[in-house]
């Protein structure tokens, strides 16, 4: 891939455009740069999953086993850091014929909201190996800027720490 100047990055990123690509079962699926919107959709997924305590080496597969059921959200947020979050739905028109008292054709064009966020995460949960499903969420993660986004969730909060409070008076 050709390098990209600054301008060009920061365009593609909020533009979303896709600069790299992963396939998953037979479908290349481009990869948008990072936008605050799929973290925040990540974010709110991931908060939604219970917390599961570490154990020890002899008992992970009992611990995987019950928590398993808990996880459908894995390949979901697996989905939204592919997509990312302006792409998870696609709207096809679809023309049918309809029949009019049996003899009357009529050509009606509907519309249509696609899912694909649940198409993918589907296609992940069938096809996908664990292994591959890590290192796809950690690679796509570290291209999200998390750094950056952390950076800017720090220095909001420690702008309202130092943000003067109306004292109250006692009576």
């Amino acid at each position: 891939m050709e390098s990209m100047t600054i301008e060009q990055r920061v365009a593609s990123a909020i533009l979303e455009k896709a600069t790299d690509s992963i396939e998953i079962g037979g479908e290349v699926y481009p990869l948008g740069d990072p936008c605050m919107a799929t973290l925040i959709l990540v974010s709110e997924l991931i908060s939604t999953m219970p917390v599961v305590e570490k154990v020890p080496k002899e008992q992970i597969v009992y611990s995987v086993l019950h928590h398993a059921k808990d996880f459908n959200a894995v390949a979901e947020l697996c989905a939204i850091l592919i997509l990312g979050a302006g792409h998870l739905t696609e709207e096809r028109e679809i023309t049918e014929y309809e029949r009019f008292l049996g003899v009357f054709r009529r050509k009606v064009v509907r519309k249509v909201v696609i899912d694909r966020k649940a198409a993918l995460a589907r296609e992940i949960a069938l096809n996908v190996r664990p292994s591959t499903v890590f290192n796809c969420i950690i690679t796509r993660l570290q291209d999200m800027e998390v750094a950056h986004f952390f950076s800017i969730i720090t220095s909001l909060s420690e702008a309202n720490i130092l943000k003067p409070t109306r004292e109250v008076e006692n009576p």
